[in-house]
């Protein structure tokens, strides 16, 4: 029987994946008027899919006993973190300007572990020129905004301009952009000289030079919008793919989680659900405590989702079908 390209599957893959994420661009971009109503929607999904990460550790004795240490103590080392920027009251900007570069390393580095699942799914790709690509967008993006609208009022810039300080000069951008369309050619011949055209990752990969490479000139705004709904998009249906795919084999040490991965729709839904309404709901009690909470657990999932999705582990790449049989 001929292996799918596709991660999950053609539905799934197109509308949390690889399109879904058009639509938070485009409504805001076309239809300024209902901007905030997708924003909401995008930000409640993007808070709310880092939760996804803690049952994966804590739930999961297997991997809980793997680094216990580390998982006990980082809740308190991040949240501390956090709570003392607060009482010095730097808050703004300088915490926020770390937050945010953190995000936007984190949100590229996903791309570029999707672009190797999908070259496992197809058995073809070269690892290097999948990093290269994923990363020089990612930057040609980045660069795009600091060089070319430095003085456009809102957060984010605020953020880069404390993060940096000098703007990146205009010909330094356009530079990152001819790398990243030289690096995409050769990616691009690459890719034809497999066996198969892998249609499902070329898509995908189109998507993220749109997102990185053309969103930006059109408008910083939507393109925060965009990027916050696609990246937790993508997370909560790999985490859902992990774990359904982890029942299967019966390789919990949770009944909980074994249980969800049986039953992963209402689960994940559900999942949702609670965690965005006891955010709301502690958002509504305290605005500190709530503050310290969601920028801590922030810090704690960048953390833990770099120790547990290495697909260089043998076991991580199967869940997720991204196994390369020649090592490519």
């Amino acid at each position: 029987m001929k292996k799918s390209h596709w991660i999950i599957s053609p539905s799934v893959d197109l509308c949390c994946i690889s399109l879904g994420w058009l639509v938070f661009f485009a409504a805001p971009y076309l239809l300024p008027d209902h901007g905030e109503t997708f924003r909401l929607i995008a930000v409640t999904s993007f808070v709310a899919h880092r939760y996804f990460t803690f049952p994966l550790v804590y739930l999961d004795r297997i991997e809980f006993e793997r680094r216990r240490l580390i998982y006990l103590i980082t809740p308190v080392l991040c949240l501390g973190f956090v709570a003392m920027c607060y009482y010095f009251r730097v808050e703004e900007p300088e915490m926020f300007a770390f937050w945010y570069l953190f995000n936007y390393f984190h949100f590229v580095r996903q791309k570029y572990g999707i672009l190797r699942i999908y070259s496992g799914k197809g058995q073809w790709g070269h690892k290097q020129l999948d990093a290269w690509t994923s990363y020089l967008w990612g930057i040609a993006g980045f660069g795009y905004l600091f060089a070319f609208q430095a003085n456009v009022e809102g957060r984010v810039m605020h953020y880069l301009h404390t993060l940096i300080g000098t703007p990146l000069p205009q010909v330094g951008a356009q530079a990152i952009y001819v790398a990243a369309i030289a690096v995409t050619i050769a990616w691009l011949i690459y890719e034809f000289r497999g066996a198969q055209i892998n249609w499902p990752k070329l898509l995908f990969f189109a998507s993220v030079a749109f997102m990185y490479g053309i969103v930006p000139i059109l408008s910083s705004d939507a393109l925060f919008t965009a990027t916050s709904f696609s990246h937790a998009a993508e997370y909560i249906a790999l985490v859902a793919l992990t774990v359904h795919n982890k029942a299967k084999l019966d390789a919990f040490a949770s009944p909980v989680l074994t249980r969800a991965g049986k039953h992963i729709v209402p689960y994940t839904t559900g999942f949702i659900v609670v965690v965005s309404g006891l955010l709301y709901g502690l958002k509504f009690l305290s605005l500190p405590i709530f503050l310290v909470f969601t920028y801590g657990t922030s810090f704690m999932h960048f953390i833990y989702d770099g120790m547990i999705w290495k697909l260089r582990r043998p076991r991580v790449a199967r869940e997720v079908g991204a196994a390369m049989s020649d090592g490519r």
